[in-house]
């Protein structure tokens, strides 16, 4: 907390130190020290006075003298903590409290310790001057107003300025007091006052520059920051005001220098926010993100420096991050024009024109003459074809900046899509230029490409250096579906301009559709080498390293974007998501738990997928808490609504599943995952009957689609419609070769008892996707279901090739193989146990492995621990009972098979327990 210069004790005791000067000599007392001191004090250097004074008091730590001088300097370079210090210090030797209150006022005022202060000065001392008791009052009030009691702290100063007008601690607070109303002239009057009165004040300075530059008066702001800078012997954040002054009259080198010592001390978010301006002024705006970063990560709650952030995330075309950040803002400023024209265009930059009709609108509405909203509002419109509604605002934009060459653009845009004439305009180059490439862009839009090609060609001749022609010829060639010759004229513009993202970009996506992952790689990667944060080039090399079946590359890419940016939302998105397809929901969560709680609430993809991390698990109570905080922040989502209700379907609610889904339908009755996730609950709460013509209206109302022929494929495979089943998993197969699809095929072939197809067609499967776990445990278990043992450990050790601490793969190599190769089991056993020491399965296993080498005691431990976890398992009890009884304790075997019987009524653990028991009873 700012402060005043020395008190009248401090430079009364220089000046009698500086009267009683004599010679120096090698070895100084204490007083030569305090002596020295006083000249540095007078001289303002207070650094060397604290050290001159540092060594007075290592000879005398009881130099009362000293040790209140030194409170006094330490509170001049900002030091809080050592101030109070000393000053409680000083009262123990001696010093009347009186004095000294008003600096251990100001140490606690620097330590943003409010309550300490308020609570030091609740009584003012009686043998006090009006000047020290006015300033006690007016630092009180100060407290308050770090409380946020602006009408208790406004009470204080005016009782301090009742007893000493002049008071600048007053006049300070007073001043502030009258800011926050909204009355900055008079604000601002009554701080010339004081600087007037006290013109050493850097505080009354310091807040005389905020106003000014709250106003825009930037010099004035200058002026003001420049004394308060130079009446502080310390850093503090008016070296950023000041910068962020210079910055806002193009001084950006000048604010570079006042920013530069600020990096010595600790990072604030202010400091960090005005040094991405800086960077954000002279267009680095990858330097501008980063710092804008930090500020948010110092303060989430800082306002401007989101609105700058968004910004710079829309112009390094990351529309995703710049919406997280502009709907924050349009949270706590529904009704703010910035606000809600950034999350217009963070939409548009998303390509979801319709969402950001909205927010365009609304900022319209506020102000109809808004020429940036005009704008915005009209473009959108023309991306999604509405002309007419284009032509209006666009023709209004026209009318309020008739000089502007943007504004005429727009208008001409509009007017071709409207099947309008253009303007007359004038016959300079760039006119007859922009023209000129409308009317081709006209030409292409109407599907005329033999005119937009004639066009194009005379653009060419008569600019051969614009490279807009080029990039339309391609879009032509594209739309015409001449890959090759768009292709040919993107090398084009490479080969003219090497460095040219677009160009590259394009190719690379052209190689996709080719499959050629070698040339993405090729074009992308020394753009990624250049942008390291570029989240777009990441996500081409990684859709080449996916395509190479290159799975753990395309892993490490993103996880390289997310070192380098944080906040791609995408990529993060991605990557959890690869996470869960690969059937590993907890590193899907480790990713989404690098985020902080609020950046996942206020994000609905990272709740979406962190909720389906939840349900992957089995944690349907997380996975429901998730997706109703996702139903609350997008209320209109049907999406959200089938979520939770997956949730509630695992929790066995099927009340609340049911609410859910029709609140989805009634939210959007064409929401496809709705309509499949109601074929989905009717069909296992076993209302058959809704269930089939539930999947017969999905088929009527959305044909063929992959996703309808999935469900409908899967609804006639659990109700034992196996031919059926084959034929539309089948076709969806063909669309989408996913491995839970591939998977339900397979079961539809054994479902018919078709065996040897369902194993070719695992099989031929497994070699194009060697590392899908699902289906080579799925392989694994038709094996068993056949009792071909030594296949099925074969389709387990495959497994384990490729993910050599899969638990379950570990397990059951070792249970199948327990007789043939006990060595081997025990070896798989034990390592299934260190990776889940807690799963029954895995102790099961193992006991029974130890009870065939004939251990028992250690076979019943491991059995005794088995129960602990799981205490309802039969298959345990079970084996207690065979180990119990090959102990000798045929009573204990029989007490625990008989409490099975019991509790395993109609199960195969109630028969199995029968059998056990009839044979301990004929061995008596």
């Amino acid at each position: 907390m700012p402060h005043r210069r020395p008190s009248k004790s401090l430079r009364i005791i220089a000046l009698a130190s500086l009267l009683a000067l004599g010679g120096c000599g090698k070895d100084l007392s204490p007083d030569d020290y305090i002596r020295k001191a006083a000249g540095h004090i007078d001289q303002k250097a207070f650094n060397a006075a604290s050290i001159e004074l540092n060594n007075a008091l290592q000879q005398a730590p009881q130099n009362l003298e000293a040790r209140w001088l030194m409170a006094q300097v330490a509170l001049e370079l900002g030091d809080g903590d050592k101030a109070e210090r000393d000053a409680r210090r000083a009262i123990e030797l001696g010093i009347a409290r009186t004095e000294v209150l008003p600096v251990l006022a100001r140490a606690l005022l620097l330590q943003q310790d409010p309550a300490r202060l308020l609570t030091e000065t609740s009584i003012l001392p009686q043998d006090a001057s009006p000047e020290v008791q006015a300033t006690l009052l007016a630092l009180r009030g100060k407290a308050l107003l770090l409380q946020g009691e602006t009408e208790k702290a406004d009470e204080q100063f005016a009782r301090a300025q009742e007893i000493d007008i002049g008071n600048v601690d007053a006049s300070i607070g007073a001043a502030f007091v009258l800011a926050t109303r909204g009355r900055l002239d008079d604000a601002k009057a009554s701080l010339r006052a004081a600087v007037e009165r006290h013109p050493d004040s850097a505080d009354a300075w310091a807040l005389l520059g905020d106003l000014e530059l709250e106003q825009g008066n930037y010099e004035a702001a200058e002026a003001a920051y420049d004394k308060a800078v130079a009446n502080r012997a310390y850093l503090t954040l008016d070296r950023a005001k000041r910068a962020h002054a210079k910055l806002l009259q193009n001084k950006v080198e000048e604010a570079f220098a006042d920013l530069a010592p600020l990096s010595k001390v600790a990072r604030t978010s202010y400091v960090a926010y005005v040094r991405g301006l800086a960077h954000f002024q002279q267009q680095k705006l990858v330097e501008a993100a980063n710092e804008f970063e930090v500020s948010l990560n110092d303060d989430p709650n800082f306002i401007p420096n989101r609105y700058f952030l968004a910004t710079t995330r829309l112009l390094l075309n990351q529309p995703e991050q710049a919406l997280v950040h502009a709907d924050f803002i349009r949270s706590r400023a529904p009704q703010s024009r910035s606000a809600n024209i950034l999350v217009g265009a963070a939409q548009a930059g998303r390509s979801d024109f319709a969402l950001a009709k909205a927010p365009l609108e609304a900022a319209l509405k506020a102000n109809p003459d808004d020429t940036l909203a005009l704008q915005m509002v009209a473009w959108t419109a023309l991306q999604e074809g509405d002309a007419p509604r284009a032509l209006l605002h666009a023709e209004r934009l026209a009318r309020l900046a008739p000089d502007s060459r943007e504004s005429l653009n727009l208008l001409m845009l509009a007017q071709l899509m409207a099947g309008q004439q253009l303007p007359e305009l004038g016959a300079d180059s760039e006119d007859a230029y922009r023209t000129s490439f409308l009317l081709a862009l006209q030409s292409f839009r109407d599907q005329r490409y033999d005119e937009a090609r004639t066009r194009i060609a005379a653009l060419r001749a008569s600019h051969p250096d614009q490279l807009g022609p080029l990039g339309l010829s391609a879009a032509i060639d594209l739309a015409t579906g001449q890959w090759e010759s768009a292709r040919g004229i993107l090398e084009q513009v490479l080969q003219r301009d090497p460095a040219n993202a677009s160009a590259r970009i394009n190719l690379a996506r052209l190689a996709l559709n080719d499959r050629d992952f070698a040339r993405i790689d090729t074009l992308i990667r020394p753009l990624a080498d250049q942008r390291p944060n570029d989240e777009v080039v990441a996500l081409l090399l990684v859709a080449a390293a996916h395509g190479q079946d290159k799975q753990a590359e395309a892993n490490r890419i993103l996880e390289r974007l997310l070192q380098q940016n944080p906040r791609a939302i995408t990529a993060r998105s991605l990557l959890a998501r690869r996470h869960l397809n690969a059937g590993t929901p907890d590193k899907a969560l480790a990713v989404l738990g690098e985020l902080s709680p609020k950046q996942i609430e206020t994000t609905p993809i990272f709740l979406e997928l962190q909720g389906t991390a939840y349900l992957a698990k089995g944690d349907a109570e997380a996975a429901r808490t998730a997706f109703m905080h996702l139903s609350r922040i997008a209320p209109d989502a049907a999406y959200a609504r089938v979520l939770l209700a997956e949730a509630l379907l695992q929790q066995r609610d099927f009340r609340g599943a049911q609410r859910e889904l029709a609140e989805a339908l009634r939210l959007n009755p064409r929401h496809l995952p709705a309509r499949i996730a109601e074929l989905r609950f009717l069909t296992q709460s076993t209302q058959l009957e809704k269930a089939a013509s539930a999947a017969s209206k999905l088929a009527a109302d959305f044909g063929e689609l992959p996703e309808v022929l999935a469900a409908t494929g899967w609804h006639a495979l659990v109700t034992s419609d196996f031919a059926k089943a084959e034929d539309l998993l089948g076709k969806a197969l063909e669309h989408s070769p996913r491995s839970e699809l591939a998977q339900q095929f397979a079961r539809s072939l054994w479902g018919q008892k078709k065996h040897d197809d369902a194993f070719q067609f695992m099989k031929r499967w497994l070699t194009d996707h060697p590392d899908d776990t699902g289906m080579l445990l799925h392989l694994a278990g038709a094996h068993l279901e056949l009792d071909q043992t030594t296949e099925a450990i074969s389709a387990y050790r495959k497994l384990l090739e490729r993910h050599p601490d899969h638990v379950p793969s570990l397990n059951n190599v070792a249970w199948l193989s327990r007789k043939s190769a006990p060595d081997d089991a025990l070896r798989s056993a034990r390592r299934a146990n260190e990776l889940a020491p807690e799963d029954p399965h895995v102790l099961d296993t193992l006991a029974m492995i130890h009870f065939e080498r004939g251990d028992l005691t250690q076979a019943r431990w491991l059995l005794d621990q088995a129960l602990k976890f799981n205490p309802e398992s039969g298959q345990v009890r079970l084996h207690v009972a065979q180990v119990q009884a090959a102990q000798g304790d045929a009573a204990g075997a029989r007490a625990t098979l008989e409490k099975l019987i019991i509790d395993g009524v109609g199960t195969r653990f109630e028969a199995e327990a029968r059998a056990q028991l009839a044979e301990i009873g004929s061995q008596r």
